[in-house]
């Protein structure tokens, strides 16, 4: 079974990554400020666009990370320089794994912070719909650590692109049912943000999964000594 062998090296690789892909976390993050700021408009019409806009910034960025980084570079023939660096397979698999679960934090973080401060601003949009941004922020964090995590045990774009089409459903599902639990429906549209048990709950729960991602992905990638 491997361990890890090059830390300085993970850290690399990951940062690697960052420079490639930190142009377009500031294109993101403009359009996802830029969806929060419609859903603010004073006009009927805007808010469901815009939230539709602010759903498709987070879970395309997702996508977009997920295939550049893992399946895309595979299907570039760039493995031949990363077998020849001084790393195993799970020195690759964390530096993909955490590092690019990392960059995504960052381009979520940063519009999901502006959509926040929106809705608290704007007096027309309830502060109850605080504790739903949060849970559907973490679910689209999770849905794009088990993507990652299918890109890096399949290495087949195909599988991966028909995975990310199941937690796109599956997203819909979250959202509609979680938005009808007892004790999240009825202050969804109330003035207070309201985080109880059922909210803790929710995130508990996409944690837990985030969790058993990880150490699953890294615990069968440990067992191989071929990077394919």
């Amino acid at each position: 079974m491997n361990a890890l062998v090059n830390p300085s090296m993970i850290l690399k690789l990951a940062v690697k990554d960052w420079h490639l892909f930190k142009g377009y976390v500031l294109i993101y993050i403009a359009l996802g400020v830029a969806s929060a700021l419609f859903m603010s408009l004073p006009y009927s019409f805007a808010y469901y666009p815009g939230v539709v806009m602010l759903i498709t910034v987070l879970i395309g960025s997702s996508a977009h990370l997920a295939i550049s980084s893992v399946v895309s570079e595979k299907k570039e023939n760039q493995m031949s320089f990363i077998m020849a660096l001084p790393i195993n397979v799970l020195d690759y698999t964390t530096s993909k794994l955490i590092g690019s679960i990392v960059i995504y934090l960052i381009c979520s973080l940063a519009i999901v912070g502006a959509t926040a401060a929106t809705i608290l601003l704007t007096a027309h949009l309830p502060n109850g719909l605080l504790p739903m941004l949060v849970m559907c922020a973490l679910e689209i964090v999770l849905a794009t650590l088990l993507i990652l995590s299918v890109g890096l045990l399949s290495g087949s774009l195909g599988v991966t692109i028909v995975f990310m089409i199941i937690m796109n459903i599956a997203f819909n599902l979250f959202l509609t049912t979680v938005a009808q639990l007892p004790g999240i429906q009825e202050n969804i549209a109330g003035p207070i943000a309201v985080f109880n048990a059922p909210v803790f709950e929710v995130i508990g729960i996409e944690l837990m999964i985030m969790l058993l991602a990880i150490v699953i992905t890294m615990f069968v990638k440990s067992r191989k000594t071929c990077f394919l």
